[in-house]
């Protein structure tokens, strides 16, 4: 195998690593069915997914009639104590993907994740999905505070340093699946991959990635390429 010329290499959580549409969708049922609105189908969920939680269950509910900062406040909590309480009992990962991080592991590369979903939630579903023992570190859309979650190249800079490595001189690379994952690494400086079955707001050819994969199988190949 030819060698990968990056050092880190950072992956979003939902939508990139593991599909968790399944477990999203379940959860904001619960949430809109105790508040008498209807429910939103899998695939309806997917266009939905990749900002927050909030932001998912603002969406649908502006879908099903209306939504108010007084009914997300209500309902934000139903919907996260569900959520937490099924993590990770229905959330594969990606075809390729296992394969994939051994290849990269197999060379020495560090492993991250950076997500906009809150750090415990994404650290207790990476455990219960047996895969936390990759990651060198887990940061979440709250870890860095308010305002310092993808986009901002802030989590980014903080897993490179997390990771034994220098902001702006150790070669990394960074996997997602929205506009928010891409232009955070473009933000720090890095090289970033878009994969098209994720979780996307729109055509994956519009967010500008570096290059583009359909399957983790061509991750390492991208990633040579990248490198080069």
């Amino acid at each position: 195998m030819t060698e990968i010329s990056f050092d880190i290499i950072g992956f979003d959580l939902d939508g990139t690593l593991l599909d968790t549409s399944m477990e999203l969708a379940a959860s904001l049922n619960h949430a809109l069915d105790s508040a008498g609105r209807p429910q939103v189908d899998e695939q309806s969920i997917r266009s939905l997914v990749g900002m927050g939680a909030r932001h998912m269950l603002e969406m649908a509910l502006e879908q099903s009639g209306g939504s108010d900062k007084d009914l997300v406040k209500s309902l934000m909590p139903v919907l996260i104590d569900h959520y937490e309480a099924n993590l990770g009992q229905n959330a594969p990962a990606f075809a390729g993907l296992v394969e994939a991080m051994d290849a990269l592991q197999d060379q020495g590369i560090k492993l991250a994740v950076v997500t906009n979903k809150f750090e415990s939630l994404a650290v207790k579903l990476l455990t219960t999905v047996g895969m936390i023992d990759r990651f060198v570190t887990v940061i979440g859309g709250d870890t860095m505070g308010k305002g310092r979650s993808k986009p901002k190249r802030d989590p980014i800079d903080e897993m490179i340093r997390r990771c034994g490595g220098m902001v702006d001189q150790t070669p990394a690379a960074f996997i997602g699946d929205s506009i928010f994952d891409i232009k955070a690494a473009q933000n720090a400086g890095i090289a970033n991959v878009a994969v098209s079955f994720g979780f996307l707001y729109q055509p994956v050819e519009e967010l500008g990635a570096d290059a583009i994969i359909d399957h983790y199988d061509e991750l390492v190949p991208t990633l040579v390429k990248l490198g080069s």
